[in-house]
Parts: C-alpha cells; structure tokens; sequence
C-alpha cells in the first residue's frame, strides 16, 4: 500500500490525470489512482470499526446469540453491545463469560433487571452503543439475526456510494422475512400509507407506490419509509435529532415507530440486498396456518394485544379521514380474518366463544391505540 506521503503530491494531477490518461500523464494518473483506491479501503475499514453492534436477548437464548456474536465480528464490527434484559441468573452469568470469549474490548454487556420489552432493550442498546466515543454508526441487531461475512462491509459501500451522507440510514437483508422478499420482488414501498390499517387500504389497491432503487458496482438498495430493527445500520448523530425508542410501546413496531421518526425528519432508509442478514429462528407471524395468527389458540393474548395496539397508534399519524380509516379497518377484519379462507369461516362457526374472547382483545387493542393509552393492560380473557 502506498504511504499518505506518497500519495499527496499527486492529488494535483487527479484532473489532468483523467483528462490526458493516454498522454504522458498516464503513469501519474495510475499512480493517483491506486492512492484514491487505497485511501478508499481505508475509509471502509474506519466505517467498519467506527460500527458498534446493539444486540438485545433475553429468555435462554445464549446459543443464538453466540452465533450472532460472531457473524458480527467476523463481519468486522469494532463494538458490540449486548443488552441482556431481565433474563434468569444462570443465563445471566453465561451472558456475562461472553467476553471472555469474544474480547472485553470488543464486547460490553449491559444487564437489565427485568424485561424491559424490546422497546426497552433497544432503548439501552441504542443508548450504550451510541455513548461510546468511537462509535459513529449504530448496527442494530435481534439475538437471533447472524451476519454473513460481507454483509458489514456491503453497507459501508453502499453508503459510500451514496455519498456518506449522515442523513442516508441502511437495512440489512433478511433473507427469511417476507417483507424484505416482497420489497425486492415487486419493488413496493415498504411503508405507511395514508388511512390505511396494518397496510391495507382500498384506496391503494390498484394504486401501488413504487420504492426508488439505487444501484452501483453491483450494489442494489431499496428505499423504505421504515425498517425493523434487525440489521438498521444509521449514524449515531440521529439520537440527538429524533431520541431512542420509546419504551412505552414495550413490545412490537417500537422499530417502526424509531425509524418512522427519522425518515419523517429528513433522513433515508435504503435496504441493501447485499448485506444479508440470517434469521436463526422464524418470526411468531410467519408459520403456516390457515387462521389469521390473531385468531390462533397457542398464541399469547399479550403479544397480540401490543401488536394491535401500537401499530394504530403509529397509524394515527397517517389518518387523514377517520371514516374511511374504519371502513379498511372493517373491510381488512372481512378479507383477511373472517373470510380468509374457508377454514377461517368454518372456525368462526365453531368455536364461538374462543372466537368472542379474540375479537373482545382485538377490538380493546384498537381502542388503546386510538388513545394512545399505554397504561391500560393487556385484558385478561
């Protein structure tokens, strides 16, 4: 590589370099060149350690955060936070060996006395990782969303290409989440419409945004109007402008409601198909089933609850007619619960009272949302 020193005399031939490049200035414009690629590598190199990795787990999930751990650092971050929140001492002290494993210099733990939520957790993750002095960019990442070797690096090209601009924010690819399998399908903004109720709207049918696509050197990025957490990479500058993630939303769509407020004030989310992310275990929502997954018997009335809730509370801001608001709010309870399918009809009419308990939280949750009530707990029926 050649030395700073070397490369300074010739920056003032970089034009005539270009302009005269079959000319005897040819060698010199090599050489300018090679000192532009190697101050390049070296740029990305400083992205990649001025990165620092903000990862929450709880519960007994060590095993997969350990494979995180090192997709991460194998990706070549200089950081990462480990929030642990609220998890059973056993666990705790196993969490607490990690950096004996990866590095105390590397690797912080930051232990939370009971589960905070995921609002929680990332509020002290985002918050630890951007207080560190050498920590520029924040790599938001869930326990369970292993980093492949380049994908680190993808985003710091990206981001240079884009012109390192503070205000451009990335999202990794998560190759096992529908959304971002649907973004890059059918190139639909992934993102919030006016009036519309967990994205659906009759008034968007037939009228589909299209999401803007950048490209470079064989990067591809989708822009987004907000991403989840797993694999949103942002400058730590964004704190100071939008603040953490409001823990009051506790669980589900904290991540929309953090990265809504940062496109709503300026900045630009792009997801980089290049920088892939591997989810270690599948999302609550993605199994089969013929039931919508509200309906389902196995699952938790709180997890639906906060889901339900938060997402119209985010919604709020995008009603523009709270008539036509309720009317998809209707017409999506027809199409993609009731009517699904005929199995879902079918269940309707045989397990009523099951049914009455479900709809009785689901419509509690829409009202909560509505009023931003986050004091109100999830029903028990």
């Amino acid at each position: 590589m050649l030395e700073t020193w070397q490369c300074l005399p010739r920056l003032w031939f970089l034009p005539l370099g270009s302009l005269f490049r079959l000319t005897t200035y040819n060698g010199i414009s090599q050489r300018a060149d090679m000192c532009m690629h190697d101050n390049l590598e070296w740029n990305e190199q400083t992205i990649l350690q001025g990165t620092c990795a903000a990862i929450v787990t709880y519960g007994n999930r060590v095993h997969f955060l350990k494979q995180v751990l090192e997709g991460v650092f194998g990706a070549g971050v200089g950081h990462a936070i480990v929030v642990d929140n609220g998890t059973e001492k056993s666990v705790a002290a196993e969490i607490a060996s990690l950096p004996e494993i990866f590095g105390a210099s590397q690797l912080t733990i930051v232990r939370l006395p009971t589960n905070t939520g995921s609002a929680g957790g990332f509020h002290a993750a985002i918050q630890a990782a951007a207080a560190r002095e050498d920590t520029q960019h924040v790599w938001v990442l869930d326990d369970d969303n292993r980093p492949e070797p380049a994908s680190l690096t993808a985003l710091a090209k990206a981001w240079n290409g884009m012109g390192a601009n503070t205000q451009i924010c990335l999202s990794s690819f998560r190759e096992d989440k529908t959304t971002y399998k649907k973004l890059f399908k059918t190139c639909k903004l992934h993102g919030i419409t006016k009036n519309s109720f967990f994205g659906f709207s009759m008034q968007t049918l037939l009228r589909k945004q299209k999401a803007k696509i950048w490209q470079k050197d064989g990067l591809k990025c989708l822009q987004m109007q907000m991403s989840a957490y797993g694999g949103f990479w942002f400058h730590k500058s964004w704190i100071q402008k939008v603040g953490l993630p409001d823990t009051r939303l506790f669980l589900y769509f904290d991540d929309y409601d953090f990265t809504l407020r940062i496109t709503a004030n300026g900045g630009q989310i792009w997801a980089c198909q290049n920088s892939v992310l591997k989810d270690l275990e599948l999302s609550w929502q993605v199994h089969d089933s013929a039931l919508q997954h509200w309906l389902r018997e196995e699952e938790n009335f709180s997890r639906t609850y906060f889901s339900i809730r938060n997402r119209v509370y985010i919604e709020r801001g995008f009603v523009k007619n709270k008539y036509i608001y309720d009317a998809n709010i209707i017409l999506y309870f027809l199409s993609k619960i009731i009517f699904k399918n005929r199995q879902s009809v079918y269940y309707h009419l045989l397990h009523p009272r099951l049914v009455c308990k479900r709809w009785k939280l689901i419509l509690q949750a829409i009202k909560a949302g509505k009023a931003a009530d986050f004091q109100t707990p999830p029903p028990k029926v």
